[in-house]
């Protein structure tokens, strides 16, 4: 990234990449701290990637409104 870019401009850079890893993280940890419930990854994993991209929307609506 360039010298001259703010800081609040880099994080809303990466907030579309780093929210829906997250989701996406939280639904393999889910997962694996259920052994025993049999719960379908793909579910689990993909719906936290698209709530995590969701969340992403939302924070970058309202850096926009508020920055």
């Amino acid at each position: 990234m360039a010298q001259g870019q703010s800081l609040l401009s880099k994080i809303e850079a990466v907030i579309p990449f780093v929210m829906p890893t997250l989701g996406g993280l939280a639904g393999v940890i889910i997962v694996n701290l259920n052994p025993r419930e049999l719960l379908n990854p793909m579910y689990w994993v993909g719906g936290g990637i698209v709530l995590g991209f969701i969340a992403a929307r939302l924070l970058l609506t309202l850096m926009r409104r508020w920055g």
